[in-house]
């Protein structure tokens, strides 16, 4: 409801102005190039809607150049027109265009500045409506989104912050430029194509590379960390460790997981590795490091701590199936940190020979203990 008071005013207040034939002109063609770069988003990590839009330039130099009033109109039947065009289902294309409209309307608070001549001027009322129309966007998609994939919606919010706050800054400079530009004459605001298309392809690449890099680094079935993960991720952790930062390892394996196989089928037995996976995150870093095998990294954790953690994951993990888990911690336990994984393995090791679903963590004595029979089981 609000965002259709909102363009109603704008539409009435912007015809209230009588414009010129140049006016509509100018707005018409902002409109059609803001069309164009929402119909593009700029894929963006750790945003709740994946990418950005570089409509943003447009709509809040259409702001500085004609008024608030024009921008809630571009804003507003431009995501029309895209989210349409998508085939969105009406209840989300009102919501899209309205969260537009009312960013743009935000942008009305720089009005102030709009008779103040001068580039310093002219900067800063950029600014504060290219402020004003981010703040607005962010938050209530943000808030959107908390609603329905139910996070934490200040997560979300300073997630989505640290992930656009640069590009934000860009756009705000490139709507600058187009005000100026726009002010000399609208044709030489074609020479923005350039920086604009160079940033829509230099964002994407880096994305593409970003996502190969994050599907080479995880498993493809759980979404954890894979093996070469773990094992960077714990160098990257035992250097960094030490008296004042303790770090504790535990690895997991399922208990006669070829049992679950075998009698209900490896799809059920798949099922089965996402379910235990998903409780595996809400403790440190979470890895698949195998078939059936998984793994914690637990830095700043003492093997106390890690012990209570890793009953805590056996417990969470029991409605599913049966697990045991093998702990060490530096520099706890006198243990290179080279040989941490050897020792956690052993440690997991005595914990299947001492009756499976259980925790044990390194001593010694253990140790020697479980290398000694497994010597004499052999290969």
């Amino acid at each position: 409801m609000a965002e259709l008071v909102t363009v109603t005013i704008a539409a009435s207040a912007f015809a209230a102005s009588q414009p010129s034939a140049s006016t509509l002109a100018g707005v018409w063609a902002l409109l059609i190039v803001t069309v164009v770069a929402e119909a593009f988003p700029v894929p963006l990590e750790n945003v709740p809607v994946g990418g950005t839009s570089l409509a943003t330039i447009f709509i809040v130099g259409t702001s500085v150049i004609y008024g608030w009033s024009a921008a809630v109109i571009v804003a507003f039947v431009a995501q029309v027109v895209v989210e349409i065009a998508r085939r969105r289902d009406l209840p989300r294309v009102a919501y899209n265009s309205g969260v537009y409209a009312l960013g743009a309307a935000a942008t009305s608070v720089a009005g102030v500045l709009a008779d103040r001549d001068g580039f310093g001027w002219l900067a800063l009322e950029t600014l504060i409506a290219a402020m004003a129309f981010y703040a607005v966007d962010l938050l209530l998609v943000a808030l959107v989104v908390s609603r329905y994939a139910r996070e934490p919606f200040g997560k979300l919010l300073a997630q989505a912050t640290s992930s656009t706050l640069i590009p934000f800054s860009v756009m705000a400079s490139l709507s600058l430029m187009l005000a100026v530009l726009w002010e000399r004459s609208p044709f030489l605001s074609a020479a923005l194509v350039g920086p604009v298309v160079a940033i829509a392809l230099y964002q994407r690449s880096v994305h593409r590379e970003l996502r190969a890099m994050r599907l080479a680094l995880t498993d493809p079935l759980t979404g954890l960390g894979n093996h070469r993960h773990f094992y960077e991720q714990l160098e990257r952790e035992a250097l960094a460790a030490g008296s004042a930062h303790p770090l504790s390892i535990c690895l997991l394996d399922v208990d006669d997981f070829k049992q679950i196989n075998d009698l209900y089928g490896h799809p059920v037995g798949d099922q089965a590795l996402v379910q235990i996976a998903d409780r595996l995150r809400q403790d440190g870093e979470a890895f698949r490091i195998g078939g059936d095998e998984f793994a914690l990294l637990l830095p700043g954790r003492t093997a106390r701590e890690a012990m209570e953690i890793a009953e805590g994951v056996i417990s969470r993990v029991a409605p599913i199936a049966q697990m045991s888990a093998g702990v060490v911690s530096y520099p706890d336990h006198g243990v290179e940190r080279s040989e941490l994984v050897r020792v956690a393995d052993s440690a997991l090791y005595l914990a299947k020979e001492h009756g499976k679903n259980r925790v044990r963590v390194y001593r010694p004595d253990l140790l020697e203990l479980a290398e000694l029979r497994r010597l004499a089981e052999g290969p």
